[in-house]
């Protein structure tokens, strides 16, 4: 019954709560920890003072504990200064850098942790998180799968990576990583409902009953079950029925992670623009870092004609998650209605980047480059269209089932 709908990334945020790995003081000298109030206070007294590396240390790690992120970074800053090959405090440093969310200096501190402690198990997990939160799941793929090798037993490690195999298409794979999971998670609806969908895309009809039918045995009249009911009915795109478990769904539990969402997914499919409007502005509110709802938002202003918002909704989008080929798309069909084609064709640079087997991406740029007075490269985009579209109806003839996403336009409907 259930089947992975094209926004499925969107899911990420209400599939498993993670945490950071960060090094404790274990390893450090068993000095009382200094109360300390803040960044400055810290910087004034550790320079006025002979502390040692462990004691700076024992403070950075203190001021972790109780969300004292800037001082935690003064003082992780400090010990490195004092002792440059401390692996656990560019981890911890990570880590700080990891809840402010810059990603990119995450990953510098934890390559560096990664040279100098290669076999530390807690930097690979915390490398396929940074990976995993920035939807970027194939790189995740490679230090989930080390940090899960040096310690088999961790739930944490196992999950994300059944994830990252699941959103990127491998679902046997997925199926094969998740299945050893079932005693500690077959009472949780969204281990359930991955695994059911990857049983199912990996022909495994034992296992994708097994999971549905525990899904059914612990729903009941669960809130989350109705949402899990509602977007197998939008994958089959019967929207009424979709409509309806949704609004079971937040009718018990209005603050739902995404069913306001999928709400507005439902009711822009019925072309409802204003409810659908409301929804996504409602899922913000509970959900800011979801980029979907940004997307969406700029696809209802789009058809709402307020074109100034939905520019600025799919550049959040993008903000967000710098992969969303179909806010690219957006921005540029919006830019090339206002003559803007030289904007347009700067999105359009993007997004055939991120997918460049979509006829209709090569197609848009043929019409922008014709418009810009290159037609030899506007020629060129057309013959690369017409292969694509070629290619691809082909494909459909010979697999009537297959999975039509090839063409990333979709979601960006005029």
């Amino acid at each position: 019954m259930f089947e992975l709908c094209r926004y499925s990334r969107s899911l990420q945020a209400l599939i498993i709560g993670t945490s950071f790995i960060f090094m404790t003081t274990s390893s450090a000298s068993s000095i009382s920890t200094r109360v300390f109030l803040g960044k400055a206070a810290f910087l004034k007294s550790s320079s006025q003072s002979s502390a040692t590396p462990a004691e700076i240390f024992k403070q950075g790690v203190q001021a972790i504990k109780t969300g004292n992120l800037e001082t935690a970074e003064a003082a992780f800053r400090k010990v490195l200064e004092l002792e440059p090959n401390s692996s656990a405090a560019h981890i911890n440093l990570a880590v700080v850098y990891m809840r402010q969310k810059r990603w990119a200096e995450a990953l510098t501190q934890l390559h560096q942790a990664e040279v100098l402690s290669p076999r530390e198990a807690g930097i690979q997990l915390n490398l396929g998180l940074v990976y995993y939160r920035q939807n970027n799941f194939a790189s995740a793929i490679k230090p989930l799968s080390a940090a899960l090798q040096a310690t088999p037993d961790s739930l944490q490690a196992r999950y994300l990576l059944g994830l990252c195999y699941f959103f990127t298409s491998n679902y046997k794979q997925s199926t094969l990583i998740l299945v050893p999971l079932w005693q500690q998670e077959s009472t949780n609806f969204n281990y359930l409902y991955v695994l059911s969908i990857a049983a199912g895309k990996s022909q495994d009809a034992a296992l994708q009953t097994q999971a549905f039918d525990q899904m059914l045995a612990i729903g009941h009249d669960q809130p989350e079950f109705h949402l899990y009911l509602g977007k197998a009915w939008l994958a089959q795109d019967d929207t009424t029925k979709a409509l309806e478990e949704f609004e079971l769904a937040a009718a018990s539990h209005p603050d739902l992670p995404l069913v306001h969402y999928f709400l507005g997914r439902t009711l822009l499919k019925q072309h409802d623009y204003l409810q659908a409007k409301a929804e996504f502005l409602e899922d913000i509110k509970l959900e800011p870092d979801v980029a979907s709802n940004y997307e969406d938002l700029g696809v209802v202003y789009s058809q709402l004609n307020q074109e100034d918002a939905a520019i600025n909704s799919f550049k959040l989008a993008i903000v967000h998650d710098p992969s969303l080929v179909n806010s690219y798309l957006g921005l540029a069909k919006l830019y090339r209605k206002s003559d803007r084609d030289q904007d347009a064709l700067e999105m359009l640079d993007h997004a055939v980047e991120l997918a460049p087997r979509s006829a209709s991406i090569h197609y848009l740029r043929g019409q922008v480059f014709a418009r810009l007075k290159e037609p030899e490269q506007a020629a060129k985009e057309f013959a690369e269209s017409s292969r694509l579209l070629k290619a691809f109806n082909e494909q459909i003839q010979q697999e009537p089932s297959g999975d039509q996403t090839i063409d990333a336009q979709n979601a960006a409907e005029q």
